[in-house]
């Protein structure tokens, strides 16, 4: 009962967000049932992708839709791909969001698919490369934040509560971890039945010494049913979460 209260939640949150914006604009659902949770194959989505781009300049009234899928496809292939791979599906990623972001950018969704490719660009870049990108990066997931905070699960409290769990303090870089456990219990509250918004906000617990409530989150993370991106990785959670449920 209470998980079908919190999907109805979040349907009416992006309903009642999405009435806001411009007529025109027609949105896939970001809500699907639990046994829909996709798995991605990756020849499947190269495919998807290539198709997307050649429709792109005819696309008219839905072009907005195709840079939201362009650039959510090039972010997901991006992290699925060999290391040789990953920089050009990033690449593209940033480019359609850009475009977005520039076309439309009170949209919450151009932002937060930015931040995300960058976010790879810059994991792909190094850390020194990182720490330069990781104020813009921020900046854009701040956007992101502001238009829809449950948009894709919850994602923009998700990323910025993993940011700053990640990153070296302050005078180095962002890191805040009352920030990063202020964003993921928000995360939690918005999404749930999302594993990854669990783990990380047990991980924060864990490293703020908050065993107890961290135990906690890892047994929700084997519970869950969702995943942002893809099944497989649903299962990735479900790993991390019993490795740390052993070390502690």
């Amino acid at each position: 009962m209470l998980k079908n209260l919190t999907l109805l939640f979040l349907v009416l949150t992006l309903a009642l967000w999405c009435g806001s914006c411009a007529r025109t604009r027609v949105l896939v659902p970001e809500v699907v049932q639990p046994e829909e949770q996709p798995v991605c194959d990756v020849p499947h989505l190269q495919q998807e992708l290539a198709e997307y781009e050649s429709e792109l300049p005819r696309a008219d009234e839905e072009r907005n839709n195709f840079l939201i899928r362009l650039a959510r496809l090039s972010f997901t292939l991006g992290e699925l791909s060999s290391k040789n791979e990953k920089n050009q599906y990033f690449e593209k990623g940033r480019h359609y969001s850009e475009t977005l972001t520039q076309e439309q950018p009170s949209w919450p969704e151009g932002h937060y698919w930015l931040a995300l490719n960058m976010g790879g660009l810059a994991e792909q870049g190094g850390a020194r490369r990182g720490l330069k990108m990781v104020t813009e990066i921020v900046a854009e997931m701040e956007k992101a934040l502001q238009g829809n905070p449950a948009y894709d699960q919850a994602g923009p409290h998700r990323v910025l509560g993993r940011i700053y769990f990640e990153c070296p303090q302050w005078p180095l870089s962002v890191g805040n971890l009352p920030e990063s456990l202020s964003h993921l219990q928000a995360a939690v509250a918005i999404a749930p039945e999302n594993s990854t918004n669990h783990l990380f906000l047990a991980e924060t617990l864990f490293k703020v010494g908050k065993k107890q409530e961290a135990h906690q989150e890892l047994e929700e993370v084997l519970k869950a049913t969702r995943h942002s991106l893809c099944a497989q990785f649903l299962e990735e959670d479900r790993q991390a979460a019993k490795r740390l449920l052993e070390k502690m």
